[in-house]
């Protein structure tokens, strides 16, 4: 019977992303996806600044760069009456959403097509063993582990893995939550969208807004209210484009619609009456917002639709699968060679539900506005901007050393960093050669960081000491410039966990003894 450490169902951008960190933390893992390959289908696009960052620690940033339209990050997105105008509010069409201040990254606007290809190159190479046109079909949980039935659906064949641990990144409808008996909550379905991709010449409509996206410029959506609620977006391949007709409460039936009811949709819904086009693509698709009742059960981990599927304006929902790859890998890596405790993988669920349910809510909030005006906005969350959104939430509950007094909020303003354990470790541009900033430090190990005068040397000891008994890389960088951002003094230290989130800090070199300790606590390795 062949043997894995970890099993990842499915290859989607959470299971791939999967693949490649358990690879670059040292762990071999088998990923198993039903399709014959990754995604052909014209989905999602764009990448975060945080998700940036992850995938620069990756291997991969510059290449999701240069897949994005026009080689860079840059694009164009608006609130419209219709596309000819007027622009009512600028979503990204100077600057609005910026993370300059937060983070070294920039954004990245590549599709999620490009960006699964990227990701499977990078997981292959760093040994994870991916097998597409393979099913999973069952799977069965021990007190040792799982022993798991695969399906090779080009040959036919069935075959039996035993595996640590398993990670289920099946999508939205996954059959592994299912077979776990995990329900979901949340609003459900909040009804059906319609899109048409076209060719046209669209360059006299759109110039003047956002460049010359028509030959193959920076990417542009607008959100179109008039005469419905719709959106319109360009493509990677010039002169192509996107209709999505929103949701009303007297959304039509598009069951056999013919090629010109399609082409006289996109034309009254971007305003452009006499438009010729070629439709080359129509599709229905379902707008849900819910979020699994939990992300772990014994050896089985959720990750990416199959935990939470939320509504698309917001562009959260790619991204947050990536970024739950991205945080779940070094955990399962650590356990799996032994350097951490099986508890460690508790604080999945712990950490990870809560950021998902603000996710949720906060792309219904965006959802309600852009696509949906007929659905029930007394209920939507207040907004919470983009840049607290994915840089200032908190694990406070998860694995770290709370200190005294933690409140447990879920977010905090990352323009005002508080440093405590479970926020996310501030970005700090540094002066110093080789280190731009302290997030170039964080992404493959833990990390301490302490002040580089004569203190600094006794954290420098401690680090090593505490790597040497619990078999772990900790690197100790002793710098100057970082401390007031991380809420201690020069003589203190910062304990920074593999995803750029503080674990433990210390406010004096005297503390320098507990170190051991706080690792401990984290990593589920009691004495």
């Amino acid at each position: 019977m062949e043997e894995v450490p970890v099993l990842i169902a499915g290859g989607g951008l959470s299971g791939l992303t999967t693949a490649l960190f358990l690879g670059l933390h040292g762990v071999r893992p088998l990923l198993v996806e039903k399709h014959p390959g990754t995604s052909v289908v014209m989905k999602a696009r764009g990448q975060y600044p945080h998700t940036m960052e992850a995938l620069r620690v990756g291997g991969v940033a510059d290449a999701i760069t240069a897949a994005s339209p026009g080689g860079t990050g840059e694009f164009y997105m608006a609130l419209a009456k219709s596309l000819s105008g007027p622009v009512l509010r600028g979503i990204m069409t100077e600057g609005e959403m910026s993370m300059s201040h937060v983070s070294p990254e920039d954004w990245a606007m590549a599709s999620q097509e490009r960006t699964e290809e990227i990701l499977a190159a990078r997981a292959a190479e760093l040994g994870a063993r991916l097998r597409f046109g393979t099913e999973l079909v069952s799977f069965e949980e021990d007190q040792d582990g799982i022993t798991a039935v695969l399906h090779d659906r080009a040959e036919g064949s069935r075959r039996t893995v035993r595996t640590r641990y398993l990670v289920g990144a099946d999508g939205r409808h996954s059959p592994v939550r299912k077979a776990l008996g995990i329900a979901m909550h949340g609003r459900g379905f909040l009804g059906n969208v319609f899109r048409v991709f076209f060719d046209a010449d669209m360059r006299a409509a759109v110039s003047g807004l956002e460049g010359d996206v028509a030959e193959g410029g920076r990417f542009a959506l607008f959100h179109l209210l008039d005469p419905v609620p719709g959106v319109f977006y360009t493509t990677d391949v010039p002169g192509r484009y996107g209709y999505i007709r929103g949701m009303s409460d007297d959304q039509p039936d598009y069951t056999d619609w013919t090629t010109g009811q399609c082409e006289e949709l996109v034309r009254t819904g971007i305003g452009i009456p006499d438009l010729k086009m070629t439709v080359v693509g129509t599709g229905e698709t379902t707008i849900v917002c819910e979020v699994a009742d939990r992300f772990s059960q014994g050896r089985v981990h959720l990750i990416g639709d199959a935990a939470k599927v939320v509504p698309a304006p917001g562009g959260l929902g790619g991204n947050t699968a990536v970024m739950d790859g991205f945080y779940l890998a070094w955990k399962l890596a650590m356990v799996v060679k032994g350097q951490a405790g099986p508890r460690l993988l508790d604080s999945h669920d712990a950490e990870r539900r809560p950021v998902s349910e603000m996710i949720a809510e906060q792309q219904y909030t965006n959802t309600v506005e852009r696509l949906g005006p007929d659905l029930d906005a007394s209920t939507a969350a207040a907004p919470v901007h983009p840049v607290t959104q994915v840089f200032g939430y908190r694990y406070a509950g998860g694995a770290v050393v709370p200190e005294p007094g933690e409140t447990g909020e879920l977010l905090e303003d990352p323009t005002a960093p508080t440093g405590r354990p479970g926020s996310r470790a501030p970005y700090v541009p540094l002066d110093t050669a080789g280190v731009p900033s302290t997030t170039a430090l964080f992404g493959r190990s833990f990390v301490l960081l302490a002040g580089a005068g004569p203190e600094g040397e006794q954290w420098q000891r401690a680090g090593a000491e505490a790597a040497a008994l619990l078999g772990i890389d900790l690197p100790v960088h002793r710098l100057d410039g970082w401390e007031k951002a991380y809420g201690v003094t020069p003589a203190g230290a910062a304990l920074v966990r593999p995803d750029r989130f503080i674990a433990w800090r210390a406010q004096d070199h005297h503390e320098a003894g507990r170190l051991e300790a706080a690792l401990r606590t984290v990593l589920d390795r009691p004495e």
